[in-house]
Parts: structure tokens; sequence; C-alpha cells
């Protein structure tokens, strides 16, 4: 795939494929209007600069490089952060209870199995957060020695830059965690949501990622990239009604140098940015393969920073830009609060 370069300017040389169509008139963001349904988000994101300390890099690596599926929850009653322990308990207890009833055989717990609640401390934004939480069940035979325990299933939940009204009306014994990440078999993820729903009266459902959010997230991590590492861009629509996937590669580089030319204000995004952005991309892939994307869904977008896909999976890459990510998120599961439906239902 050959490179891609940003709107032509002076002074700007660059060998590959010149986005001539890229032009910031009201032309081009009236035509893009047309065929995306934006209506629904915000006008504008502030771009999140917390530039957390990393307080505990080895809990920080256990959430990069997993495919983790996300979900939504409501807040938890009378959750305490002093009784962890007793959660830990309570949960390989459910689980114990579980297996008697055959799910082990399901899910391929073996004889022995155990959770572990434990705090990610320092995975938020401002004081107002709730400190992260992580848990992890492993497991193992009889035969295996304690240092051999398989890790059968984690998890984590947090609340990075949530709404501050929204914090601010909770009662005191709600605790505002509204993402939790699961890695591991689907049939452990229904186990334990059911023991948060049934022990903190909350309730938790799968979390999709919508093609206009997908949209938004190559856009704000356009420009994001280690320095060690240039991770391509893919994007990647299905074209309904048929099974067929169309993809494409931008070169990190590239990938930025057309966001640099189109972005403006340091510290926020605009929707006309966005629009302009992705316009870019589908006259580029119309002029060199004769495809028009409007009439396709972009389901999964794969950058430097994170791979999202529509149904809800996710994949950290690198702690760096991890808080361009976890708010992001946090800002889609306070906005989903208001629906409620059962994590059993969702999973179907």
């Amino acid at each position: 795939m050959e490179h891609l370069t940003p709107p032509c300017k002076a002074g700007m040389a660059h060998m590959g494929v010149c986005f001539t169509q890229a032009d910031t008139s009201s032309v081009v963001l009236r035509t893009v209007r047309k065929h995306t349904p934006f209506r629904q988000t915000p006008a504008r994101r502030r771009i999140s600069r917390s530039d957390w300390p990393v307080e505990n890099p080895e809990q920080i690596a256990l959430l990069l490089q997993k495919q983790w599926r996300l979900y939504h929850l409501t807040p938890l009653y009378r959750f305490s952060y002093t009784m962890l322990k007793k959660y830990s308990n309570e949960l390989s207890v459910f689980i114990a209870s579980e297996k008697k009833k055959g799910m082990a055989v399901e899910v391929g717990i073996e004889l022995a199995s155990k959770a572990k609640f434990s705090m990610l401390a320092g995975l938020r934004a401002t004081e107002s957060d709730p400190e992260a939480v992580f848990i992890q069940i492993t497991s193992k035979t009889p035969v295996q020695q304690a240092a051999d325990e398989k890790v059968v299933w984690s998890g984590w939940l947090c609340c990075v830059d949530g709404d501050l009204g929204f914090l601010a009306s909770l009662p005191v014994e709600f605790t505002c965690l509204p993402l939790l990440f699961a890695n591991g078999p689907e049939t452990v993820t229904a186990i334990v949501g059911e023991w948060l729903q049934k022990t903190f009266d909350c309730y938790i459902s799968a979390f999709p990622i919508s093609s206009e959010n997908l949209t938004w997230m190559a856009a704000m991590w356009a420009n994001c990239f280690s320095d060690c590492i240039h991770r391509v861009m893919e994007l990647e629509w299905s074209v309904p009604p048929v099974q067929l996937t169309i993809s494409l590669s931008i070169h990190p580089e590239d990938a930025k140098a057309l966001w640099d030319s189109i972005h403006g204000d340091e510290d926020e995004i605009t929707i006309e940015e966005v629009e302009l952005f992705m316009s870019s991309l589908h006259s580029h892939f119309y002029r060199h393969f004769g495809v028009r994307l409007a009439a396709t869904r972009l389901v999964k977008v794969t950058t430097a920073v994170a791979s999202a896909h529509c149904d809800g999976k996710l994949k950290l890459f690198n702690s760096k830009h991890i808080d361009h990510v976890l708010p992001f998120l946090t800002e889609l599961a306070f906005h989903q609060i208001q629906y409620q439906p059962r994590l059993c239902t969702s999973m179907d």
C-alpha cells in the first residue's frame, strides 16, 4: 500500500499520494455530513493530557497486549476498597457453587480455583475518579504446585476522567466504575458479572462501539505513536449485506501528517476535523480503487495506541498513550448508564 500524504501545502514536499480533495471548504464538509450520521455525537471533545505517573508499571503491563471485551455497568452499591480480600473469598465461593452445577465443565475451570481483587493504583485522571480495581481468577489441579497456577480469567473496572457532575451527585453509598474489561471465556465473564450484579445491585451489559465513535478514535489517535514502534494504522469497513471486508493500511507518519494538516486547536478536537480526516481517506480510496466507502460501515480501527472493534473488543498496545483511550471510553460508558440490560441477555 502506498504512503498517504496530507493536503498539499506550500513547502510541504512528500513522496506518495497527495490528498488533493482534502480541502477545508464548506462544500466538502457539507458533502461529508450528507453521508455520515454525526448528529448524535458531540461537536467537539477535549484532548486528555493527564500525564499520569505510572505507580505500578507491572500491574499496568497486565493490561497491555490482551484482547479485552468491553462492558459498561451502573454504580456499585456499598462497594468498599477495604473489603477486597472479602470479595476475593466470596467470588471464589460463588465460582465453586457454579462448578457444582456443572459450569466448570463448560468453562474449563480446573478442580481448584481462586479469585483475587486488587487495586490498580493511579489509573485515574482526577481526584474525583475512584481507583481502578483488578480481578484475576486462577486455577490449578491437585497435582500442580501453587507456582503453577494458571490464569483463567482477568478483568478490571475503572473510571477515568468521569463526569464530575454525575460523580458529585452520587450518594456516598455508590461507587462509579462504569467500565469493565474482561479477558477470558465468556461464560466465566457471565459468572463474574452475575456475582457483581448480585453483590453490588448493579446492571452490566455489553459495550459495542459505533462506527461514529470508531471514527473519532481514528482521528484522535492518528498522531499518537511510540518513539520506538511505528504501528501501521489500519481501518476496516464491512459491506452490507454481503460478507465482505475492506481494509486500508496507512503508514503512521502519513496518518499523523494528514491529521496535523487538519487539526488546529491543541486542546480540543472538533467534529469538522474528524469528518474531514475521514473524507480525505474516503476520497483517496475512491481515486485509487473506485470504491465509495460512504455505503460501508467502519467496524475496526487499529493504531499505535490501541485496536478497537465495533463488537466491543479492545487491545491496548502501550502505556504511554493509555490516557488517550480510557477517558474517551469512560465518556461513552457514562452516556450508556441510563440503559440497563442484563449481562446474560446482552451476551446471548
